[in-house]
């Protein structure tokens, strides 16, 4: 049970956090484990649950590789105190939330048999900040985002990075 985990970067400014909604589908560039075969903008759906074939087991996403015998499946995990995780990089961090500006945070563990994420499309997000919540936000500008108040608050994210870690 391979698990990748997500960690991010940005910058940000008057923004208290940013939240991956826990139902919300994630865009990812998908690698073949141990091949070069990518499929990009699949779609994993934590409440989506898939039969993997020939197991008593589920996922939230099947693929099945040219050549495979077998599907692949991918899963995103939600740790707990019967299934924790040991990782120093992941143990006892707040996951689907980022409010740590400035430093590699992890925000989502994916459960990865044959398949594994190499590519995030940033879309979808919720930022909160002291004086509003906006929905739906999408990152993958490079200028990044940024929304002011009426008042002439200003809340700004940018220099969005990311990157995939196995993690025990």
């Amino acid at each position: 049970m391979p698990l990748i985990a997500m960690f991010m970067k940005a910058e940000m400014e008057g923004v208290d956090k940013l939240v991956f909604p826990e139902e919300d589908a994630w865009k990812v560039d998908i690698q073949q484990s141990g091949g070069t075969e990518i499929r990009e903008g699949v779609t994993i759906d934590p409440t989506n649950e898939e039969d993997v074939p020939n197991s008593k087991g589920t996922a939230n996403f099947l693929i099945k590789w040219d050549g495979a015998k077998a599907p692949s499946s991918i899963s995103l995990v939600t740790p707990t105190r019967s299934t924790p995780l040991k990782d120093k990089e992941v143990k006892d961090k707040p996951l689907l939330q980022y409010s740590e500006a400035g430093t590699m945070q992890p925000v989502a563990i994916f459960d990865c048999r044959g398949a594994e994420p190499v590519k995030w499309y940033p879309i979808g997000l919720v930022v909160e900040t002291s004086w509003g919540r906006f929905e739906n936000v999408d990152l993958s500008d490079p200028d990044g985002w940024m929304e002011c108040s009426e008042t002439g608050d200003t809340a700004a994210i940018s220099e969005v990075q990311f990157e995939f870690r196995v993690v025990k």
